[in-house]
């Protein structure tokens, strides 16, 4: 299971970085617990924990289907575009002003991954592919 591996350890650097970043907005902002009405800190946490929210269920997806001997260019192609997509949103969420293009193309490739990595998993189990 090479390839979620490696996506797994890209976005395990990942989590450390938005971890630090809430460190050191709870530190700035002197809040031990919750967000204590910083904005700045509230986008910190919000970085780090959509991260959290995201990754277990595209590493599951992308094990499993490693797992199952789907296509492996397909499962490099899913990795690459699921951990690019988590990097677009984790390190732009609250720091371009107005709307943010990479924010929301993160968004669209880890829900497009999640979907197709699905999909993809649900034929698979059924023998369909």
């Amino acid at each position: 299971m090479t390839i979620t591996l490696i996506a797994a350890s890209f976005l395990g650097l990942l989590l450390i970085y938005l971890s630090y970043g809430v460190s050191k907005e709870r530190l700035r902002s002197k809040t031990d617990i919750g967000d204590g009405d910083d904005p700045a800190l509230l986008r910190a946490i919000r970085a780090q924990a959509n991260l959290t929210e995201y990754a277990p269920i595209g590493l599951i997806l992308l094990g499993m289907l490693e797992a199952s001997d789907v296509n492996k260019t397909l499962i490099l192609g899913l990795a690459v575009v699921f951990v690019l997509g988590r990097y677009m949103h984790g390190l732009t969420l609250g720091k371009l002003e107005g709307k943010n293009p990479f924010r929301m193309f993160g968004t669209l490739f880890t829900w497009g991954v999640i979907l197709v990595a699905s999909i993809t998993g649900l034929l698979s189990g059924y023998h369909v592919i």
